[in-house]
């Protein structure tokens, strides 16, 4: 049996103990106070506060019930083609995160500082892109035969792209999510870019619930707009509105004031 040695511990106390314990004695007593200098801040993941939390849950969630064109996109595929192709077209936009968050921690705003021909080709493709829908929206609208309310072949893959191509060459999307995580990190918690990350991730996550519940509720009303082609014309013709307005928007605040 091996020898015991007799220690002093840190209440005066005399204990016995094996010898091999010294290594785990040294390195509690090496540990205790650094950890207590540190605040135990060293056993926390780096994370947004929960009160920071909250509130970006809260400021999202307002912001995802602001009509845009992913809402509009939706709302059209929903009550025109059903749930289905509405769902992937909220698919795409999710999926536009896996481009947009990476892009946006690893400092997109400054690459676009040092590169502004980047920041306004970046702006110009959205423009041109959100008039190209607004026109097919408006052909639509004038001729009601080409709406067809029955799910084509090809639909929802269509409709994933186009909810991906949109979501990803929105520029407001971009230069909001570079304006709006950082206000919910605080360099206290742990390193800024993590939790960036994690807002990114959880700002995309949670539009999946948020758009399907849009599809769903538009395509709720499809049997209606069947028995109704006036209300689909002029559900096109809004869209194709909206759609070229938002490009008009974008293409003109670009060419005033292309800086990031």
């Amino acid at each position: 049996m091996a020898a015991t040695q007799t220690i002093e511990n840190s209440t005066g106390n005399f204990i016995s103990r094996p010898p091999d314990a010294g290594i785990i004695q040294a390195a509690c007593l090496h540990w205790e106070p650094s950890a207590r200098a540190a605040g135990n801040s060293t056993l926390h993941p780096a994370m947004p506060s929960l009160q920071l939390f909250l509130l970006f849950l809260a400021a999202d969630a307002a912001l995802k019930l602001t009509p845009g064109p992913d809402m509009a996109l939706t709302l059209s595929r929903g009550m025109t083609q059903g749930f289905r192709p509405a769902f992937h077209s909220v698919l795409g936009n999710v999926a536009a995160g896996f481009i947009q968050v990476p892009a946006v921690v690893l400092g997109l705003a400054s690459v676009l500082r040092t590169f502004p021909t980047l920041f306004v080709g970046i702006k110009a493709a959205g423009g041109l892109y959100l008039g190209y829908l607004g026109i097919k929206a408006m052909i639509r609208c004038a001729n009601a035969a080409e709406v067809s309310l029955a799910a084509r072949p090809g639909d929802a893959r269509d409709a994933f792209w186009q909810g991906f191509i949109t979501n990803l060459l929105n520029p407001k999307v971009l230069l909001f999510m570079i304006a709006f995580l950082p206000q919910f990190t605080s360099p206290d918690n742990g390193p800024v870019w993590i939790q960036m990350l994690v807002l990114g991730i959880t700002m995309k996550a949670l539009s999946l619930p948020y758009g399907s519940c849009f599809a769903y509720g538009a395509s709720r009303i499809r049997g209606w707009v069947a028995r109704n082609p006036w209300f689909l014309r002029a559900q096109q013709g809004i869209l194709g509105a909206i759609m070229l307005g938002l490009a008009i928007y974008v293409l003109v605040s670009t060419a005033m004031n292309p800086q990031p």
